[in-house]
């Protein structure tokens, strides 16, 4: 290699892997010295960390370093007991520190771009995943069409057919009216019969006047009673109305219909409505099972389930119960974040502010992915085998506007970096809610995680649900804390978002109660031992209104409110200055009496 080789013409030639290593040997070349490309540790970020060094040296032997080039990016360029220092190796050095950051830049967009192929393969495989199923429902749609118009139809053209034939015979004397005025019956309820049919295919009344009317049209015609209760509220599209009709209508007549024996044959429809359009069919169970139910409606349940909804079948006390739910597609209980408090709206200024700084830098794509994420609802993953919660559990986590995320186990090491992931179908969870034993490394995983992730074992998902729409701002604030934290490295030293973050997340009570609340619920710590449950009911653990804080019933009027604050703020102050409190205790009762204090202040009041 020629020594006064110019640092463009590395890069020209030079593979990309070696690029780092030989424009760093060329410096060291170039001032007759040693020269060391360094980046801060990624878990001790006062350290640093050699990527190319010549001779092959490392960052301690550089304490008599001749120059410091930062690259941009977070590296720091090294040079130490260099010979030969002028304009020309003061120039070499600032050309090798830029091609560095170049360099720097190029792997860190192969990077994205691995990642984003990655994505896009998942994403086109559930693509094919969905155009398959979605091919199999419009099969047994098809199949359900051309049964329902043609079994009865073509089974009533025999009968007529047989019937004419007989009028070909000589008849008995006096006979021949009679035949034909059955034969003209028979005609007569072999067209009704088939108009029956075709108003289930395609029930007039649905369009015209919804759902509710269609089934009641529909209940009419079968065998047994149906008795209808509960109201769907407004209309929807057609394609959700529809699709819920077609569910409802197959459980009548699979449950209302003459083909089941039952000693009270009536089925009761309950209709209910939030955020999906809902019927609970109940009647008495008879010869049929569960199981029977479930193969039964198989292919009306896959049909809903292209749609977003849910079908479940269920037996208690001698009773079938039938849910059909199909979301609306266009309410949602997701809490509006606008209205999450002042921590949440500073969080979404700074990272607006991030993302202006990165502008269309290489961190730009990275800053848009914290965004986005503080917007999104709270994630809920749930671990458990085929013995996992009801579907009505789940679809109360989904009605308050979490996203549910499902995993078979086992709960591993392996789950547990899916889990903890920023991206990845089942990635950036902020709570889980494990169904089978979790082995330790799962748990330590979870515990050690930067992010707050949340780990039940015994918790319903309804619970869990709710615990975290509750949190949802402090949640999705601290979580873009942390995010943003690991993109400070990419702006400049002096950039002021840098004290920011520092500042936001020293002076941020409720993270600070959210961190503590997780300690004292975790159950393997002694912080605040004999009185952490009602340190844990004031810092929210059964709500954060102040009088669920306070232990008061939902009926006690301010001045109660206030009182008992003022006893909360005194009690944990006499608690920290106990004798025998130690300084973790102390400084979990600095933040009880914050907290208490900002309840008597009315800082707390929702």
């Amino acid at each position: 290699m020629r020594r006064n080789r110019r640092a463009h013409e590395l890069v020209a030639t030079v593979p990309p892997a070696r690029l780092a290593e030989a424009l760093v040997d060329q410096l060291a070349r170039t001032v007759r010295g040693r020269a060391a490309y360094c980046v801060p540790a990624a878990d001790r970020p006062e350290e640093l960390d050699v990527v190319a060094a010549a001779p092959g040296t490392s960052a301690q032997e550089f304490d008599d370093e001749s120059a410091r080039q930062p690259v941009r990016g977070g590296g720091v360029l090294l040079v130490a007991g260099a010979r030969r220092w002028g304009a020309k190796e003061q120039a070499a050095l600032k050309e090798t520190a830029g091609w560095l950051a170049v360099t720097s830049d190029v792997r860190r967009l192969r990077a994205d771009r691995d990642r984003a192929e990655e994505r896009s393969r998942e994403l086109r495989s559930e693509v094919v995943t969905a155009r398959e199923r979605l091919a199999q429902v419009r099969d047994l749609e098809r199949r359900r069409l051309v049964r329902a118009v043609t079994t009865s139809t073509l089974r009533d053209l025999d009968e007529l057919r047989r019937r004419l034939r007989a009028l070909g015979e000589p008849p008995a004397e006096g006979a021949e009216p009679a035949r034909v005025a059955d034969l003209g019956s028979r005609v007569d309820e072999m067209l009704d019969s088939f108009r029956t049919v075709v108003r289930g295919v395609y029930p007039a009344m649905l369009p015209e006047r919804g759902p509710s009317a269609a089934l009641e049209e529909l209940a009419a015609t079968l065998c047994h009673p149906v008795r209808f209760s509960g109201d769907l509220g407004r209309r929807v599209g057609w394609q959700i109305e529809s699709g819920f009709y077609h569910a409802v209508a197959a459980v009548l007549n699979l449950l209302a219909g003459d083909g089941i024996d039952r000693e009270n044959p009536a089925v009761d429809v309950e209709f209910g409505r939030d955020d999906a359009l809902r019927a609970r069919l109940t009647t008495s169970l008879g010869p049929l099972s569960v199981a029977d139910l479930r193969a039964a409606l198989h292919q009306d349940a896959e049909r809903l389930a292209v749609l977003g909804g849910e079908m479940e079948c269920s037996a208690s006390g001698g009773s079938a119960l039938v849910s059909v739910r199909l979301a609306d597609r266009v309410t949602t209980a997701a809490p509006s974040r606008e209205e999450g408090g002042a921590l949440f709206q500073r969080v979404t200024k700074l990272v607006k502010q991030g993302q202006q700084a990165a502008g269309s830098g290489p961190d730009r794509a990275r800053w848009d992915a914290v965004a986005g994420r503080l917007v999104q609802p709270p994630r809920l993953a749930v671990v458990a085998g085929a013995d996992g919660p009801a579907p009505a559990e789940l679809d109360s986590a989904s009605v308050l506007g979490i996203t549910v995320v499902f995993a078979d186990g086992p709960a591993d090491r392996g789950l547990a970096e899916e889990l903890l992931a920023e991206h990845g179908p089942r990635g950036s969870v902020d709570a889980v809610l494990c169904l089978q034993p979790p082995a330790a490394e799962f748990r330590a995983m979870l515990r050690r995680s930067p992010q707050r992730v949340e780990l039940s074992e015994t918790a319903s998902p309804d619970r869990l649900a709710r615990e975290l729409i509750t949190w949802a701002p402090v949640i999705a604030a601290r979580r873009a804390i942390v995010s943003v934290r690991g993109l400070l490295p990419g702006l400049p030293a002096d950039h002021p978002l840098r004290w920011a973050v520092d500042r936001l997340a020293a002076e941020t009570h409720e993270i600070t109660e959210l961190d503590l609340l997780d300690e004292l619920l975790d159950g393997e710590t002694r912080l605040l031992s004999g009185v952490s449950e009602d340190a844990a009911r004031l810092l929210g653990a059964r709500g954060t209104d102040p009088r669920s804080r306070l232990g008061l019933e939902p009926e006690a009027n301010d001045e109660q409110v206030r009182v008992a604050a003022q006893r909360a703020v005194q009690r944990w102050r006499a608690h920290a200055v106990k004798p025998v409190t130690g300084g973790r205790d102390a400084s979990a009762c600095d933040v009880l009496v914050r907290t208490a204090e900002g309840l008597l202040s009315g800082e707390r009041t929702p």
